[in-house]
């Protein structure tokens, strides 16, 4: 193989899992340094991940900084953590995130709100996306630190009503929020008319504690007369029904694919009247909806009675959904327009269903 010229060697790495791509990093040095930066780009702490696992590879990241830490460039903490071990292993990702200057991606799962100190006063330089599920201990000079976001999700908010800090990214072009009054408060800070931005917004309507109808209904109404280039909206959670039934709140024209929330936390599954009475509610809001995502949860759909060829049926039944041309489920499965009140399936499936991390929250 040391004949082999330095391109064929990178074409061969890039098909190699990550066992292989560790023993060809240990046993040859001609492709050492094309394995290692592909194991490094893409670094997971899976649920299962052991404590062990976890300090060796910061240890490594630590100790190696001039040249692991910049190769790095998606970071997924999906770990369930050790009440017991989760502060060390924080006090070592608030050192070495500085460190990962190539770093674009970074998600933290619900169970690692332990892990929220670990960004106080930290700048993470190429930050693109940040997605946190429990952000009420965040630090609220975060967003002003990493003005380049283009998609941000922060998910569950357990009280404080502390604002971040001016400036807030002015090029975010996703925005996911399960707390309607701060979702509304950036928004107004985001920019409007022609300089908006925000493609996508996410609102989880899941607050048991304060339901938020007036923000909600503001939220709507922003979007209609300052976000012309908002395209997609997905309104799902404990109280997302509320929110498309009510009579008051603001149709969005140019709103073209919308999410229907078909599963809610704790409800097994909605009947046929209740998930046509959404339907509804989501013609109304969207007039001009071209494509509907039925949003699943955690474990996707639930245990909904009715079949997606039952539902692609309902929605042929819905007054105002002339201009849906596509009808998209969990796992990409679709259905697609062929005539007049007609949906079929579609041979393949669609590659762009709306991912919403930890949907439940």
């Amino acid at each position: 193989m040391r004949s082999l010229p330095v391109e064929l060697y990178s074409e061969i790495v890039q098909y190699l899992d990550r066992s292989d791509l560790a023993a060809v990093s240990a046993s040859s040095k001609d492709l050492q340094a094309l394995a290692t930066r592909l194991l490094y780009r893409h670094i997971t702490f899976h649920k299962d991940s052991s404590v062990r696992q976890i300090i060796q590879l910061f240890m490594t990241i630590a100790n190696r900084t001039a040249y692991i830490a910049p190769l790095v460039q998606r970071l997924e903490l999906d770990w369930t953590a050790r009440s017991d071990r989760g502060g060390p292993i924080a006090s070592m990702l608030h050192a070495d995130l500085p460190r990962m200057s190539g770093l674009t991606y970074l998600s933290v799962s619900p169970a690692l709100d332990i892990f929220t100190w670990a960004f106080d006063d930290v700048t993470i330089p190429a930050l693109r996306e940040f997605h946190l599920a429990n952000w009420f201990k965040l630090d609220r000079g975060f967003l002003a630190r990493h003005p380049l976001l283009k998609r941000l999700s922060l998910g569950e908010y357990n009280g404080g009503h502390r604002p971040f800090r001016d400036p807030v990214p002015q090029g975010l072009e996703y925005l996911r929020m399960s707390s309607a009054a701060y979702a509304l408060a950036l928004l107004k800070r985001l920019p409007h008319g022609e300089d908006a931005k925000l493609q996508r917004l996410d609102l989880c309507a899941s607050s048991y504690r304060n339901p938020e109808p007036g923000e909600r209904l503001a939220i709507l109404r922003l979007l209609q007369d300052s976000f012309p280039t908002t395209s997609q909206v997905n309104i799902f959670g404990m109280y997302a029904m509320d929110v498309l039934k009510d009579p008051h709140a603001t149709p969005v024209k140019h709103v073209t694919r919308a999410g229907v929330p078909c599963y809610q936390h704790g409800v097994r599954s909605y009947r046929e009247d209740e998930l046509r009475g959404i339907l509804v509610g989501v013609a109304r809001l969207f007039p001009n909806v071209r494509t509907l995502d039925f949003l699943g949860g955690e474990n996707g759909f639930g245990h909904n009675p009715l079949s997606y060829r039952d539902i692609a049926r309902l929605v042929e039944t819905v007054d105002g959904f002339g201009p849906v041309e596509l009808v998209v489920f969990p796992r990409g499965e679709a259905f697609s327009r062929i005539g007049p009140n007609v949906f079929e399936p579609r041979p393949s499936r669609v590659d762009d269903y709306p991912q919403i991390l930890w949907p439940d929250l």
